[in-house]
């Protein structure tokens, strides 16, 4: 079984009104998830740094006339054009891995959370035997643990996230 974005998200408890951004967005299953939860006048930021996905997800905004999405070609690692302490909350779901620099992508992520935002981190539990990453890609959820209590996060609570996935939230401090 693989993981379900819209439950995942609706374990945020997020208001409608909140601001929110969905770092590697990709095609934008949690963007949509995430729309939906924060209402009309809630804020979805998409960032991704794959302008193919972002023209994507576009599209799909378009066609399902979904209008609280800003989409953004930026790099956590380095910087983006969100004010820093506006989000409520951010998710990154199958990124982890896919990341040089963790530690700053976190510290990042940090600087946009208001003080006790919350961070939803979805990633693969293994490879699965070629399923998900190749294993020395793949970020454990012992060593994801680590990373975001080294970055400016505590842990509040596990969530199931299907067989391949492990998925937790974590608030900044």
């Amino acid at each position: 079984m693989f993981l379900t974005p819209t439950q995942l998200v609706r374990d945020l408890y997020l208001k409608p009104g909140s601001k929110v951004c969905d770092i590697g967005c990709g095609t934008g299953a949690y963007t949509v998830a995430l729309s939906r939860e924060v209402g009309e006048i809630g804020q979805v930021y998409a960032l991704d740094i794959h302008r193919e996905a972002l023209h994507t997800l576009a599209s799909t905004l378009e066609r399902q006339n979904i209008m609280n999405v800003d989409v953004i070609w930026a790099n956590i690692e380095k910087t983006t054009p969100i004010d820093k302490y506006s989000l409520d909350a951010v998710v990154m779901s199958n990124v982890l891995f896919q990341l040089e620099d963790i530690g700053a992508a976190l510290q990042n992520v940090a600087s946009l959370l208001k003080p006790e935002g919350q961070l939803l981190i979805v990633d693969w539990s293994s490879s699965h035997k070629g399923i998900g990453p190749h294993q020395d890609h793949v970020v454990t959820e012992a060593k994801a643990e680590e990373l975001i209590s080294k970055n400016g996060f505590r842990m509040l609570k596990r969530l199931h996230a299907g067989d391949y996935h492990y998925a937790f939230i974590a608030l900044s401090v």
